[in-house]
């Protein structure tokens, strides 16, 4: 007798294994991590959104150990950011995979010490992004290590895991990673070509946002049903100078709602940079208001 569902446990156990080589763990602030995919090169890629502007940082990688890494470039757009370490590990990247709707998707994440973490889902729908169609997956974002690996069905990386603009986890597809993702790739990546400059500059906030459902009960007092939790703050940033705290929920800028994506970094164009705007919040179920002054991304 044979168990289908035995096999398909199997398959998902060996491609967890065989992926764990590439997870790394950057430590963003006491008790809190995000994901990194590690890439020849001394390269590391996670997502613009979630990963704080540090001078520097410490990445857990996969054999436990820690290393420093820089800052390298940020490509907001596509919302990836990369580090670089001091030594390249030998690795080889598995070829990019072709989503589909209603495939299934093995989400590898890393915990705190590059220890591996697995999710099952599907592809549920597609959203519409300047890189082209990005997979929505059938899982909360709240339950999402930021730049965990999505892989399909046959180990193939389908990109990396954020947050989408209505609470969704999504995918960056794995042509907005370029040539960081081309399998069987040695050289050292150029940064330029992999991730070439925004053509504008962007405004900056300093913190990572998480989006998130207003409690019922709270709704009416918001005047929203969604917002974006700040998760971490840029020590001397703009939201840490106007005294915003983890934990608070913004609900708006200047009047103007920011629960989907790309409705901030619409907000936060070039021109908005050096500008003071109204700040309006959530703070342990009050209403606070402050003003910050938006910087540049840096």
């Amino acid at each position: 007798m044979t168990f289908p569902l035995a096999a398909l446990s199997d398959s998902i156990a060996h491609l967890a294994g065989l992926a764990a080589p590439l997870l790394t763990a950057i430590r963003t602030g006491p008790n809190r991590h995000v994901t990194g995919l590690l890439c020849p090169g001394a390269v590391i890629v996670t997502t613009d959104q979630a990963l704080p502007a540090l001078a520097s940082y410490t990445v857990v990688l996969p054999d436990r150990s820690l290393a420093p890494a820089g800052p390298g470039p940020r490509h907001t757009a596509s919302n990836l950011a990369t580090l670089r370490l001091d030594a390249a590990t030998p690795i080889s990247l598995p070829e990019i995979g072709l989503a589909a709707l209603g495939r299934l998707v093995v989400v590898l994440g890393a915990d705190s010490d590059a220890t591996p973490t697995v999710r099952l889902t599907v592809i549920h729908s597609f959203l519409r992004t300047p890189e082209g169609p990005a997979p929505v997956l059938d899982m909360a974002a709240d339950t999402l290590n930021p730049g965990s690996l999505a892989l399909d069905a046959e180990g193939c990386l389908l990109g990396l895991a954020a947050a989408g603009p209505n609470g969704e986890a999504m995918v960056i597809p794995g042509a907005a990673i370029g040539g960081m993702l081309r399998p069987h790739q040695t050289a050292r990546l150029s940064a330029s070509a992999a991730f070439p400059p925004p053509a504008r500059r962007r405004g900056w906030l300093g913190v990572a946002l998480q989006p998130i459902t207003v409690p019922d009960q709270l709704v009416a007092r918001a005047g929203q049903a969604s917002g974006r939790m700040v998760i971490n703050i840029t020590t001397g940033g703009p939201a840490d100078r106007a005294g915003m705290l983890v934990g608070d929920v913004l609900l708006s800028l200047n009047g103007t709602g920011v629960t989907g994506q790309h409705s901030l970094r619409d907000f936060l164009a070039e021109e908005r940079i050096g500008s003071t705007v109204e700040v309006r919040l959530l703070r342990d179920g009050a209403l606070v208001t402050t003003h910050l002054i938006i910087a540049q991304q840096p």
